[in-house]
């Protein structure tokens, strides 16, 4: 009969268990890095929710193509949803029985299946860089530009 111990004897998890390949890289779900991480995208997401209609009603682009700054902070927004897509790769998360799964297998098949991978690809797209190579230096202020 053989025994495994992991005390600094260099045994890999997935040496006891082979379903444990890969856990260093999950991110469960109680973990602290998640929780800020969610923290994060909730301030994200309710930014977004007061710029996407002031950009496009209210300035009409104004700020996003006449500041720098405007421009590189929503740049780096959609940096952030882009890695957070990334991240979703690899977030346990429990199934309709309630059982957590942590199987990177079993957690890329389901991100890609929920249909949420799609979703986050499309919040990731780089409006800010898009808007700027097609309005380049065209009048932000010009109705035709945003379609009115």
């Amino acid at each position: 009969m053989t025994t495994h111990s992991t005390g600094g004897s260099g045994v890999k998890p997935e040496d006891i268990a082979p379903s444990l390949k890969g856990i260093k890289y999950v991110i469960f779900p109680d973990s602290r890095f998640a929780q800020v991480w969610d923290l994060l995208m909730i301030c994200v997401i309710f930014y977004y929710t007061f710029f996407i209609p002031f950009n496009f009603g209210i300035s009409g682009g104004y700020y996003m193509h006449s500041s720098t700054a405007w421009f590189a902070f929503n740049v780096v927004v959609n940096l952030i949803f882009l890695f957070d897509a990334f991240l979703q790769f690899f977030r346990a998360y429990r199934d309709d029985s309630g059982t957590l799964v942590f199987s990177l297998v079993a957690i890329r098949k389901n991100y890609i299946r929920s249909g949420w991978f799609f979703m986050n690809l499309l919040a990731s797209f780089p409006t800010a860089m898009f808007l700027a190579a097609v309005v380049d230096d065209a009048d932000p202020l010009d109705s035709d530009l945003v379609g009115f």
